[in-house]
């Protein structure tokens, strides 16, 4: 009998020494888990936009550069064509603005893509430490591997220079100008016809 009521202390013991330290590694892995939220707190709503604004700074006075020399380009091509008070003017300054409007669009784009590719990098990154954190339960640790880890997925990479984003938009003038002068010969090319019950040509 007492060597039975031993050996059941000792299991009672035992189980007892197993449910302190499981109870103590949730308690780190809680640690952790709160060390990577904390970490990662700080890319929010306003940390995403920030990325889209700051490759707006970057692109748009790139597209304001090329879109001023388009339109000096443009307005030089017209006074040498003599088509300033043209509607080719009109039309041309109009599709500058458009293509203009559209680059602004695109550039709003692309920064609006590196923000969500930055996103999704950081939530990959946050859900791996979650489930490394459950396995290591070293609060230590895996706040160490977060900092360094967040600090690599949030990094941006370098933006490449924009290409032509406004060519040909001074070009072509050559076959503006005929047909703005066949507008024009349409309305003033002499009458041939004259009509007095039946058609004749003048002259005869």
């Amino acid at each position: 009998m007492c060597l039975g009521d031993g050996g059941r202390s000792t299991q009672l013991a035992e189980a007892e020494r197993q449910r302190a330290e499981e109870e103590a590694r949730q308690g780190r892995v809680r640690e952790g888990a709160d060390a990577v939220n904390n970490t990662f707190a700080q890319y929010d709503d306003d940390f995403y936009k920030g990325i889209t604004q700051n490759y707006l700074d970057y692109a748009t006075p790139q597209v304001e550069d090329q879109f001023k020399d388009a339109a000096r380009e443009l307005r030089i091509n017209l006074a040498r064509n003599a088509m300033l008070d043209s509607s080719v003017n009109a039309d041309r300054k109009g599709k500058l603005q458009e293509s203009y409007n559209k680059a602004m669009r695109d550039q709003s784009m692309k920064g609006k893509e590196y923000a969500n590719a930055t996103q999704q990098s950081l939530e990959a990154v946050k859900t791996d430490l979650l489930s490394q954190n459950q396995n290591i339960a070293d609060p230590v640790l895996i706040a160490q591997s977060a900092a360094n880890r967040a600090n690599a997925a949030a990094e941006l990479p370098p933006y490449s220079p924009l290409g032509e984003l406004f060519a040909g938009a001074a070009e072509g003038f050559a076959t503006q100008l005929e047909l703005e002068q066949r507008k024009k010969n349409r309305y003033t090319r002499p009458e041939l016809f004259t009509f007095s019950g039946s058609s004749k040509v003048i002259g005869e």
